[in-house]
């Protein structure tokens, strides 16, 4: 089930309210986003993480790729090979980050895992790769774009896998299987994790990061490596 929610606040202290727009402005069509249910509860508890802009991005991109899919991309027989070879090789750029290397016990901050794992997941279905502060390191197109079949489902069980690594986390936190500690003077987070969770978490990830191999192997790009060899911790 969806929900309809506001992008910004539709009164005073509302999520993302901005005084600036007027009553009018925050009742149009222009000022909603649809969103499951599960995701309308976190983008309004965890306001800073999804800002307005964030959200209007989110639009954006499920709209051109409803638009896409009704100007008939999906098509039988219609195979652009270059264009997904090009796909596949800026997912595989999204992948290219600690959250994909090293085992979940080494992991200092669980929070910035979390959110790691986010990123990846809004990147493969925006096309939008982001650091950490929001700067675009590299655009291309979201998933919805493949027009290989076979290829997009792959992408598509990845996602789901990513997802459930999310919904995993979420649950181990409120069951008290992972720790998440004040940051230190130095600016490091040292989290306690329950070793069952983090055997799941590397099973799980390794489990997606093989599929995925198999779209880079066909394109003769390096598959990312889980864990990577040697990583001290």
């Amino acid at each position: 089930m969806g929900e309809a929610a506001h992008i910004t606040g539709a009164a005073p202290g509302g999520p993302r309210y901005d005084p600036d727009l007027t009553h009018e402005q925050r009742s149009c069509i222009d000022n909603g986003i649809w969103l499951c249910a599960k995701c309308a509860t976190l983008v309004d508890k965890d306001r800073e993480h999804y800002p307005a802009g964030r959200l209007r991005e989110w639009r954006e991109w499920a709209e051109r790729g409803a638009r896409l899919a009704l100007e008939g991309v999906e098509a039988p027989g219609v195979v652009d090979r270059q264009n997904d070879m090009e796909l596949i090789r800026f997912y595989a750029q999204c992948f290219d980050r600690e959250a994909f290397q090293q085992p979940f016990m080494g992991e200092r901050s669980v929070t910035d895992f979390d959110r790691a794992i986010e990123d990846t997941i809004t990147a493969i279905n925006t096309g939008c790769l982001r650091s950490r502060d929001g700067h675009v390191l590299a655009e291309a197109k979201g998933k919805v774009y493949l027009t290989n079949p076979d290829w997009r489902d792959k992408m598509d069980t990845v996602v789901d896998i990513l997802r459930a690594i999310r919904s995993r986390y979420a649950e181990a936190i409120k069951s008290k299987e992972v720790y998440v500690a004040s940051p230190q003077p130095d600016g490091q987070q040292a989290d306690w994790i329950q070793p069952e969770l983090g055997a799941w978490m590397d099973a799980t990830r390794a489990q997606a990061l093989r599929l995925f191999g198999e779209l880079c192997e066909a394109v003769n790009v390096p598959a990312p490596v889980f864990p990577r060899p040697h990583w001290p911790f």
